[in-house]
This record gives C-alpha cells, sequence and structure tokens, in this order.
C-alpha cells in the first residue's frame, strides 16, 4: 500500500494514469477534500509504481508506503 497526497482536482488525472498501466496498482481515494489517495500494489509492481507517482506531472507527496509488510 502507498498512501500520497495530490491536490484535490488532480485525483482523476491520477486514476487515469494508473488505468494506463493496466493491472500495475489500483488507486483508491480516502479523502477527496484533502486528496488523499493509496495505491494498492503488489510486491512484484511495488516499485514500478513509485516510479511512476514520481514522475506524475504534477506534485504527488508520498506519505507513507509499506514494501516491507511483504
Amino acid at each position: 500500500m502507498i498512501y500520497a497526497q495530490v491536490e484535490p482536482e488532480h485525483i482523476a488525472d491520477v486514476n487515469w494514469i494508473m488505468e494506463g498501466y493496466e493491472h500495475l496498482a489500483m488507486v483508491s481515494t480516502v479523502d477527496s477534500s484533502s486528496g488523499l489517495i493509496k495505491f494498492h500494489v503488489t510486491p512484484d509492481t511495488y516499485f514500478d509504481t513509485l516510479d511512476i507517482i514520481e514522475n506524475m506531472p504534477f506534485k504527488v507527496e508520498i506519505l507513507e508506503s509499506f514494501a516491507n509488510e511483504w
């Protein structure tokens, strides 16, 4: 699981971008008013997803990530 913060107007953009990478991560909105989202990832897709998040065309702040749970 990767928790991140974006501007609320970019939540849909994150979803659309991640949909383009089929089966990489599922995005859920935790709090739409604050822009808190989470990415459901697997051990195999964790680092690829982080790379995509870090290269989004707008600011995405990673709050927590749980790679050590596996």
